[in-house]
């Protein structure tokens, strides 16, 4: 670039101040007498003010000595700045992603299926594509599954009987997934049945409520669950009859499975 400014019409001007640019180049002691570096400096001062006129930016730096010119401007190239680095590196980069024309066994292939999920979610049936997109079922399967057990039919036993009164909790969640044009489902609830029940107790009808608890379960559990029967403070009840009446309400527990396995049937189903 020195060599091209040289045969310009700043020739002249940049042979005179060369002593100053080796001085600005070279820390050690300069070389030249003072009367040289007077005028170098004159005609540098004066050569900043045609190139100020000319649009032409000139800079001087010690160090590399280079001068660099982008866009009509004489600038200095920062060689450490990030801009610089990537622009070097194109070639070694990542492609830009090319777009992709659907072909007619595309069209014909996304007309023959029927996608899953949303319709945005349609767009990306292609078996690489990653989308997810979960619905919330929660107001629908908390209703439906206490639908359910409330249809639950009363039974009998040996000295008694008792019916399902009400669900008075049945908190969780319940949600479908659309991920690759393929549907899960899944839930967690927990549960409390109330219900009411008469046993002969001494010789005695005696009138019981109490409630039954099912602590968290999932999607496939329904075979692992759990209950436990509780009964109202109030009964005067000896230990042996509360036995006898916990021990008759846990037959409850063989239907109420069979309501969540078609809960849960219903449940993949939509």
């Amino acid at each position: 670039m020195w060599k091209l400014l040289e045969g310009s019409r700043f020739g002249p001007f940049l042979h005179s101040i060369g002593p100053l640019v080796a001085a600005i180049s070279d820390p050690s002691p300069p070389l030249f007498s003072a009367t040289n570096l007077s005028e170098s400096v004159e005609n540098f001062r004066f050569l900043r003010s045609l190139s100020s006129s000319s649009r032409i930016g000139c800079r001087l730096f010690s160090g590399s000595g280079n001068l660099h010119m982008e866009g009509g401007k004489v600038a200095e190239k920062q060689q450490t700045s990030y801009t610089y680095w990537v622009r070097d590196m194109q070639e070694d980069a990542a492609p830009l992603p090319v777009p992709r024309k659907l072909t007619t066994a595309d069209i014909t292939k996304q007309a023959q299926s029927s996608p899953l999920g949303s319709v945005w979610n349609q767009a990306f049936v292609d078996k690489d594509a990653g989308t997810w997109e979960e619905k919330n079922l929660n107001t629908w399967a908390s209703n439906r599954i206490k639908e359910l057990l409330k249809c639950l039919d009363s039974l009998e036993f040996s000295n008694g009987k008792a019916y399902i009164e009400d669900v008075s909790k049945c908190s969780g969640d319940a949600f479908l997934v659309t991920v690759r044009n393929k549907k899960r489902v899944g839930y967690t609830y927990e549960l409390t049945l109330k219900f009411k029940g008469e046993w002969q107790i001494q010789n005695e009808l005696k009138k019981i409520k109490g409630h039954l608890d099912f602590p968290e379960f999932s999607f496939g559990e329904v075979e692992d669950l759990e209950m436990e029967v509780t009964l109202s403070e109030e009964q005067d009840l000896e230990a042996v009859d509360k036995s006898q009446i916990c021990k008759d309400m846990r037959s409850f527990l063989a239907p109420i499975r069979e309501k969540l396995h078609e809960f849960e049937q219903e449940l993949k189903e939509r």
